[in-house]
């Protein structure tokens, strides 16, 4: 068995509905992409690449999300 694409397959799919769930609270915050990168000093090519699942955000980035969008990390993170 190969678990690694398994795992890789979970991981992927982890990252997309992180992505989503991104686009999701900053549209309910009335933000663009550019309006909510420039408020966390990122460019807004990182934030598209965030919220595709292209490319995963560091910790301190999806903190300083949740502060932006004012939510709580267990609403982004649907624990």
């Amino acid at each position: 068995m190969n678990f690694g694409c398994v795992q890789k397959g979970k991981i992927r799919m982890m990252l997309h509905n992180l992505g989503e769930t991104l686009a999701k609270f900053r549209h309910a915050a009335g933000l663009t992409q550019q309006e909510a990168a420039d408020r966390i000093h990122i460019s807004r090519q990182c934030l598209g690449n965030w919220e595709t699942g292209t490319r995963e955000p560091r910790f301190t980035d999806v903190v300083q999300l949740c502060q932006l969008y004012g939510i709580g990390l267990e609403q982004l993170l649907k624990v």
